[in-house]
């Protein structure tokens, strides 16, 4: 007898073997599911194991080295992975040491820094903006030999009227001649003769020598004109280091900084040119021990005597120097003298 009341079951209506094929494709959908998700979350993990510095496990899982994974992070480069060791002794203040007050210093500004660990050893406003004067010509060094000057080439001296007695408008000089006088006596004319055989325009000039300093990270540091007789040609003791470092770092600058004298023959007048070193640390004039790496001097009314040095001390640490404002031409090298004593019998390393 028929139930018509009674319903009749999906199960009655659906054969066993789509019932079966069912239950295979809903496990094998779980199984490529998981298998996904696995390769995913591992995936994410050893990403994730890239990051950390130490190379080591992360969430439990172990990292293993294959020819297409990254095996040493300390060999790569870029993003936050690549790190350098830096293997230096912080300099230490003697627990016996004597106290130098920036009172006892007629410069505006005095900083003494070590090279390696960026300590500052000593200072009297570090970060206050001061004219550059003839420290600029640091820079006009730098901007110059991204100019590909050829050394051997001759020109002729410009004809600006500007300080500076050494060369003529009108002589006749190698490159190289021009740029040890520039370094060297400081000349001014050399330098602006430099500029002009360099390709660039004086205006353009100037604006490199801007986008050098702002690359170089001399953040209070501005320039108007290349010979440092502008006071507007402005800096602080913190960047004229980083200017320092980066000219030191070039044998060309270095080494004519070095020179203790340069003598030229000017053809035009049959004259010899004789001049000697502005640094008068480097000539033994203000006598010293100093092991000196390279410096240059700078004068304007505006910014008084400056001088910045780097020396090297008896263990190899670099120091580098600034004096600012000194209110003699004498007191600038014994000043810096002053300082870098008190820190070489202050600090250990």
């Amino acid at each position: 007898m028929i139930n018509f009341h009674e319903r009749p079951k999906f199960s009655d209506n659906f054969p066993n073997w789509w019932r079966n094929l069912l239950t295979v494709f809903l496990l094998f959908l779980v199984i490529i599911t998981g298998l996904l998700y696995y390769r995913f979350d591992n995936e994410k993990k050893k990403y994730l194991a890239y990051l950390s510095v130490d190379n080591q496990q992360v969430e439990g899982l172990k990292i293993e080295e294959k020819t297409n994974d990254i095996s040493d992070l300390s060999t790569k480069v870029g993003g936050d992975i690549d790190f350098v060791s830096n293997n230096f002794s912080l300099p230490q203040l003697n627990v016996s040491s004597t106290q130098l007050s920036p009172s006892e210093f007629t410069a505006s500004n005095v900083l003494v820094k070590d090279r390696d660990s960026s300590t500052i050893l000593f200072g009297k406003n570090t970060y206050e903006k001061h004219s550059l004067a003839s420290i600029t010509k640091l820079m006009s060094g730098l901007v110059l030999l991204e100019q590909n000057l050829n050394w051997n080439a001759t020109t002729t001296v410009s004809s600006d009227k500007v300080s500076g007695s050494n060369i003529y408008a009108g002589d006749t000089y190698k490159i190289y001649e021009l740029w040890n006088i520039a370094f060297v006596a400081s000349s001014n004319k050399a330098i602006l003769t430099l500029i002009d055989v360099s390709g660039l325009s004086r205006e353009e000039f100037v604006n490199r020598m801007n986008e050098k300093a702002i690359e170089l990270g001399m953040l209070d540091t501005s320039f108007v004109e290349a010979t440092g007789l502008s006071y507007l040609n402005i800096s602080t003791p913190s960047d004229i280091v980083i200017l320092l470092q980066e000219a030191l770092s070039h044998d060309e600058i270095r080494e004519a900084l070095m020179l203790k004298e340069v003598t030229l023959f000017a053809k035009e007048r049959k004259k010899e040119v004789h001049a000697w070193n502005t640094d008068w640390l480097l000539l033994g004039w203000i006598p010293n021990k100093f092991d000196i790496v390279g410096g240059k001097t700078g004068f304007i009314e505006d910014s008084l005597y400056n001088f910045t040095v780097s020396i090297r001390s008896d263990e190899g640490h670099i120091l580098d120097v600034v004096i600012l404002g000194a209110k003699e031409h004498e007191l600038r090298f014994t000043e810096a003298k002053k300082v870098l004593n008190w820190v070489l019998s202050n600090y250990t390393w």
